[in-house]
């Protein structure tokens, strides 16, 4: 997996107050505490994708499976033949790397989940906490971002002022992608915490 989904096990786990062994021992198919501490923290510890299903459960998540192209995610949805619905600036393409902002998974992610508690800033510092260790390359910190005029649709509300500008390589444009529609998915739990879904 590009991004060890153990850590995320791990800190629901921390929120839930739970022990690796209470989570062991709730398993249908009881493992090992010492099983629990290397799907959190050894990336290349071998596991099912049943298991991880299974430790999501017993912390009260889900783990989901999706494939989308690249090409579908920026078109929108958008019929043969006609213009986006929604235009992107942020998103360039330059040879084998790509130039992106956060006010592209800004306006990316208030298109697609509405609903999403993050603030913008919140949305961006994780995005470029995401990227970082990927190899993304800073551009520009904190650029002004151009203001839209009125007549955009309401999509464009809570939009950000300012955005880091960064340059990622083409092959992990899917998984910032993907890595979005986590943080779009993100919601507030009963004690009013903002939580992201593992996946």
């Amino acid at each position: 997996m590009s991004e060890w989904i153990g850590r995320e096990l791990e800190r629901l786990r921390r929120l839930r107050g739970l022990r690796r062994e209470d989570v062991a021992a709730q398993l249908p198919e009881p493992v090992s505490p010492s099983t629990i501490r290397n799907i959190e923290h050894d990336e290349d510890y071998n596991v099912s994708l049943q298991l991880l299903r299974q430790i999501a459960a017993v912390l009260g998540a889900n783990i989901e499976v999706r494939c989308e192209s690249p090409a579908d995610l920026l078109r929108w949805q958008t019929p043969p033949g006609q213009r986006p619905a929604l235009e992107i600036p942020g998103f360039e393409e330059e040879g084998q790397e790509r130039l992106i902002d956060n006010e592209y998974f800004t306006r990316y992610i208030r298109a697609r989940h509405p609903g999403c508690p993050l603030t913008n800033s919140q949305i961006g510092r994780r995005m470029w906490d995401f990227a970082r260790p990927r190899g993304a390359e800073l551009v520009k910190g904190r650029m002004q971002v151009k203001k839209l005029p009125a007549t955009e649709s309401a999509v464009t509300h809570r939009l950000p002022t300012t955005a880091a500008q960064y340059r990622v390589r083409e092959r992990d444009v899917d998984l910032l992608h993907g890595f979005a529609d986590r943080l779009g998915r993100a919601y507030r739990d009963e004690k009013g915490r903002v939580l992201v879904p593992l996946v």
